[in-house]
């Protein structure tokens, strides 16, 4: 059977309201979730005095929510077809408003790791969200709202800490999660008070359920399958997260760079995107995005390659605005090929296999940039980085994927 993609259903459509409601309600659930992790080693130090674990550990806390995102996001998909994508857009707020509560309330540092896991088993308010807009969204707006979405993240990650910084000499860390549980709290409440909407009807459909393929074969009107759609997601976030750990520890002993400089660089790619979303997404559309992504994946490897050699401020910086101008591309082209080869009756599948392949390609390169730059110097991650995201083009290039 063809893929029916989302942009196929007829009659299909989401009042503004519903729309504004489920993107703000991301920004909240990600305001939430990302301002507080480079807090975690403070938040040990200073809430479980005397039982703390060694601060070495602090980036293992910081790991297991993704990883608990990247094995909990598929199997969440799969119910979301199945309860509906709405319900499972409210569960996934519900769940991500217990686990803070959960983790507020921690007595210990294990009660403190369950929490931390909890915020990945019962969230996915990512995957969620773009299941629910893909249900009755036609794949050129879905494209551009998730475009949306991933700024907003990228907003959340740079406000957030700031936030918390400055509340950090005043306020309780941990108790901090338990008003940051509100974010979702409400979006659930505000959610679950929107009407039903109407039932998605698709173009020429029969009314008899016909079995769903894995889209493996079908490439769409894109080009690119879902199936091969995964693996790019997870080789692109490997290969441009593997020198995140690293990159202030890199550029204090290659370059001799302090800790608030080399912060801003860190920040100069995401700041990038949120300045040009706008102006590259109006460029990349479905006829184009795979040769899009191939383009701006070399682009990514390119500036990554120049940040490896880089002997000077100048070139680090270079490179970081090469980085970021590839990266914000090619995000949005991968957006684009989800939304183009999404279904309406497997959305939450599709989407929830996306993410799970964007968190283990985080996780991988969390454990690969440990093994690697203790042995090969903390270079070492963006030559591996390069190589996979130049891993990305040729695949695209030579049509192995």
């Amino acid at each position: 059977m063809s893929a029916v993609p989302a942009s196929a259903s007829a009659g299909a459509s989401l009042p503004a309201r519903a729309v504004a409601i489920t993107v703000a309600g991301h920004f909240g659930a990600a305001f939430a979730a990302l301002c507080m992790p480079p807090f975690y080693a403070q938040i040990l130090q200073s809430s479980f005095a005397g039982q703390a674990p060694s601060l070495a550990l602090a980036g293992w806390y910081f790991t297991l929510p993704t990883l608990a995102a990247a094995l909990a996001n598929p199997a969440w998909g799969r119910l979301a077809d199945r309860i509906g994508k709405r319900a499972s857009l409210i569960r996934a707020h519900a769940g991500l408003c217990l686990s803070f509560v959960i983790t507020g309330l921690a007595r210990s540092p294990l009660e403190f790791a369950i929490g931390l896991t909890l915020q990945g088993v019962l969230g996915g308010t990512f995957s969620a969200s773009n299941a629910f807009l893909a249900e009755r969204l036609p794949a050129p707006r879905l494209a551009a709202l998730l475009g949306v979405m991933q700024a907003s993240a990228r907003t959340a990650l740079f406000a957030g800490p700031a936030l918390i910084g400055l509340l950090s000499g005043h306020a309780d860390m941990l108790k901090l999660f338990l008003y940051l549980a509100l974010f979702p709290g409400v979006a659930c409440v505000a959610l679950a008070l929107l009407p039903e909407p109407p039932v998605v009807r698709t173009a020429g459909a029969s009314a008899q359920p016909q079995p769903l393929d894995d889209g493996a074969a079908n490439v769409g009107p894109c080009g690119v399958s879902a199936a091969s759609l995964y693996w790019l997601q997870a080789l692109f976030a490997v290969g441009t997260v593997l020198s995140y750990p690293y990159f202030v520890t890199d550029l204090a002993t290659r370059l001799d760079i302090d800790a608030a400089m080399a912060g801003m660089l860190f920040g100069l790619p995401h700041a990038l995107f949120l300045l040009l979303a706008w102006p590259l997404g109006r460029r990349v559309r479905i006829g184009n995005a795979r040769a899009s992504l191939g383009r701006y994946a070399a682009l990514t490897c390119v500036g990554m390659l120049a940040q490896a050699l880089a002997v000077s401020l100048p070139l680090m910086i270079a490179g970081r605005v090469v980085m970021g101008i590839g990266m914000t591309g090619a995000y949005l082209a991968i957006n684009t090929l989800a939304a183009a080869s999404s279904q309406a009756a497997r959305a939450g599948r599709h989407f929830g296999r996306l993410e799970g392949a964007n968190k283990w390609g985080a996780v991988c390169a969390g454990l690969f940039a440990s093994l690697l730059a203790p042995t090969l110097g903390y270079a070492a991650p963006l030559w591996l980085g390069a190589v996979l995201v130049s891993t990305v083009f040729f695949s695209l290039k030579w049509k192995l994927l």
